[in-house]
């Protein structure tokens, strides 16, 4: 057989991480919309070279979570009316798939899984917790729903999806502090003994319920973003450090 020649990993690993923890300093609101991300500065900031710095903001606008313009550079994306439109559209086609695909081959024993990541969040919200949290523990029941589906298509399209989620779940949980507390429990406890009843008409119409009601939630901060990503379209705003690229 002849010789095969691979590249080695280790920029691909460097670059998942540096995209990870920039993904959580957006998600997070740290790295806030129309924020300059400049590679050098990065690079720099993680001690690193500047290749694994723009692999990951290639990952990044692959996600939806940033921009880049030529001549200009990347900045974080801002979250506007259409884009959370769609975002909540394809969510809700997505979930409706993993749920019909739990129900046909899932087991008991993995709806015991979301049980536990449930369980989790009682138990959280006993004590104080911070929204990123709280969103980190609703990422985390769809994760196991859609590994669970066992629909390998399906997991990689929520892959490709989860950040720009991400992003809306903590916009929601901000307006609304208390919908954790109130209704986000309550909301997976419903999707779970649907799941386990196997009945699909029920699954899908709480699932809309909830996507219907943090839509709504979630305009008026769209709005928001908007305004601020049009003004990063108009001049760079505040970058992570002093930028070295080209000023447009």
């Amino acid at each position: 057989m002849a010789s095969l020649e691979f590249a080695s990993p280790g920029n691909r690993i460097l670059s998942d991480q540096v995209a990870s923890q920039l993904r959580d300093a957006i998600v997070r609101g740290q790295l806030g919309p129309g924020q300059h991300l400049v590679e050098k500065d990065i690079a720099e900031a993680m001690g690193l070279s500047r290749g694994p710095v723009r692999d990951a903001l290639k990952l990044l606008e692959i996600q939806g979570l940033v921009v880049r313009y030529p001549h200009r550079g990347t900045f974080v994306a801002g979250m506007a009316m259409r884009d959370a439109e769609e975002i909540y559209s394809l969510r809700g086609a997505l979930e409706t798939i993993a749920v019909d695909y739990a129900i046909k081959y899932a087991t008991d024993a993995q709806f015991d899984e979301l049980d536990r990541i449930v369980d989790c969040m009682v138990e959280r919200i006993e004590r104080s917790y911070t929204q990123a949290e709280a969103t980190e523990l609703d990422l985390q029941f769809h994760d196991a729903l859609y590994r669970i589906s066992s629909h390998t298509r399906l997991q990689a399209a929520w892959a490709a999806l989860r950040g720009q989620v991400s992003l809306l779940i903590l916009t929601h949980r901000t307006l609304q502090p208390s919908d954790f507390r109130e209704k986000g429990v309550e909301y997976h406890r419903q999707v779970v003994a649907c799941l386990r009843q196997r009945d699909i008409a029920a699954a899908h119409a709480v699932v809309r319920r909830h996507l219907a009601s943090s839509f709504d939630t979630v305009v008026a901060a769209a709005q928001m973003s908007e305004a601020a990503s049009q003004v990063a379209e108009k001049a760079p705003a505040n970058s992570l450090a002093s930028s070295s690229e080209p000023a447009p």
